[in-house]
């Protein structure tokens, strides 16, 4: 039996790594637009002028401030809007998809190990296999691959902090049992960072420190946890930093504060809100529940190999805590009451994953123990059988049922993109546009319309419209005097000849 399972974790790599290839070709298509540009203005001029980083940094306070007065204050996350890749180099885009996959899948594997091995004693190749099934549904079902993947300005105010808090939720089970300063140390940077990232992220370690230091306090009676205390302090400084910011009421309306009936009908709200979401995935992506199911049978199927299988304290009580920590990912929106970015369901996904992920190995474990107690005599293969043959008969059904979803998918997607050719041609309008924004000869830019229907990428065109957002930013980030795009054809009859591009036939 460990034998299949090690052959079915090596199949289970080779999968993963076969469907992330056209994600990850797609890296030498992808490229800095709207945002991107509108954030590093000041550092790009910077950088491009002086080469120096007590410039940039200069910059980039200067953007901070502006922003923090004008638009939002989540101080954090503008820091990293204005180094994006292109402030160093037009073609420094390229590494987005990398370092965004990186941490995604870095700090999930760290998370896992952390939980899977240290914590329940499980095999690598186990965890190994658990992890990779987990990341190929949590991947291919995110619902905004741009503010996952693709666009660095949405990937670092959600992505990026999202992978903190997996980091810090590692981290805070790390030193409830070793307490380690340098642990420590990394629990009180992370959190006080996310205190101006994303209010998702920002609650989801003050909920999971607080988790951590009540579980330590009334299970251990260590006094050495309430050290805790202090990065939740420091975090919710950050954060109210953040709301206190002037560019919040401009940005969401003058009603923008707190209001203690308004917390409370928020609190209620989210539970119900995230049920509906459970609803939702399941009518319209049934494949994830397939996938989880799947992640079932090999949770069951490990618990059974094992003879000094880990046991659950408190069972009940950790399955609460986990729907309220999903629940809680809601509450920000609902407060809010405004239009969200595609991040914020991408979080909601990401934690509805964990927690269901959480849920299913909790009952595996109970079930594996009640199967070796009812079926003392038979093997552990017998036992699996009566186990997997229903599940894979529920999966294939739910299969057939949503088929569908596999053309919704990140890497089916991806490919398709890529296979119709609107990549290939992206990437030649996005570099013609480059090299006219880089032309000196001329301060008034005119550019080739392109559209903005960019299959997973985020692409904001610049338009016809010189005042428009998108314009301004492409504008001031390139140092042009103007920028404005007209229809390629009539583009291509007027200045085609001049840069060698000719009229399709």
């Amino acid at each position: 039996m460990e034998k299949k399972l090690k052959a079915l974790t090596f199949i289970s790599v080779l999968i993963f790594v076969i469907l992330m290839l056209p994600v990850v070709y797609l890296s030498f298509v992808n490229r800095a637009t709207g945002d991107d540009y509108g954030y590093a203005i000041y550092t790009r001029a910077a950088w491009m002028g002086t080469h120096s980083i007590v410039e940039l940094l200069k910059a980039s306070w200067r953007t901070i401030v502006q922003s923090y007065y004008s638009f939002q204050g989540t101080w954090f996350s503008l820091f990293l809007f204005t180094i994006q890749p292109e402030v160093f180099s037009d073609s420094g885009y390229v590494i987005v998809v990398f370092l965004m996959l990186f941490v995604w899948v870095g700090s999930t594997f760290y998370l896992f190990k952390t939980i899977l091995c240290q914590g329940m004693a499980l095999d690598k190749w186990s965890c190994l296999l658990i992890t990779l099934w987990f990341m190929i549904i949590n991947i291919e079902f995110i619902p905004s691959t741009r503010s996952a993947i693709f666009w660095f300005n949405g990937c670092v105010h959600y992505i990026l902090p999202f992978a903190m808090c997996q980091l810090v939720t590692a981290w805070l089970i790390r030193f409830g049992q070793e307490y380690k300063e340098t642990t420590f140390v990394g629990i009180l940077i992370f959190m006080s960072m996310l205190g101006g990232s994303n209010y998702q992220a920002a609650l989801f370690t003050l909920i999971v420190a607080c988790y951590t230091l009540i579980a330590a306090w009334f299970l251990k009676k260590d006094k050495r946890i309430f050290i805790l205390v202090i990065p939740i302090i420091t975090e919710f400084i950050g954060l109210i930093v953040s709301m206190k910011s002037p560019g919040n009421r401009v940005r969401a309306g003058g009603d923008f504060g707190f209001s203690f009936s308004k917390g409370i009908r928020t609190i209620g709200l989210s539970f119900l809100y995230g049920i509906k979401d459970i609803g939702t995935y399941a009518k319209e992506r049934p494949l994830i529940f397939a996938g989880l199911l799947f992640m079932f049978v090999i949770f069951v199927t490990i618990f059974c190999m094992k003879e000094d299988a880990f046991h659950f304290e408190h069972p009940v009580w950790l399955s609460l805590m986990l729907f309220c920590l999903y629940s809680a990912m809601q509450s920000p929106a609902i407060y809010a009451d405004v239009a969200v970015s595609g991040g914020v369901p991408n979080t909601n996904f990401q934690v509805f994953l964990l927690m269901a992920s959480g849920i299913l190995l909790i009952i595996a474990e109970r079930l594996s123990l009640r199967l070796k107690l009812i079926w003392k005599n038979d093997s552990v293969k017998n036992i699996l059988k009566m186990i997997a043959v229903p599940a894979a008969f529920i999966c294939l059904v739910i299969v057939a049922a949503g088929r569908s979803n596999i053309k919704t998918s990140t890497s089916f997607v991806s490919l398709e993109y890529i296979t119709s050719g609107q990549a290939a041609d992206y990437k030649a309008q996005m570099d013609l546009q480059t090299r006219l924004m880089e032309d000196e000869s001329t301060q008034d830019v005119v550019v080739p319309f392109i559209n903005d229907v960019q299959g997973p990428l985020m692409h904001m065109p610049v338009t016809d419209d010189p005042d428009v957002f998108t314009n301004y930013a492409t504008r001031e980030f390139y140092g042009k005097s103007s920028v404005v795009a007209m229809e390629r054809p009539e583009w291509i009859r007027l200045y085609g000849a001049l840069w060698g591009i000719e009229a399709a036939d």
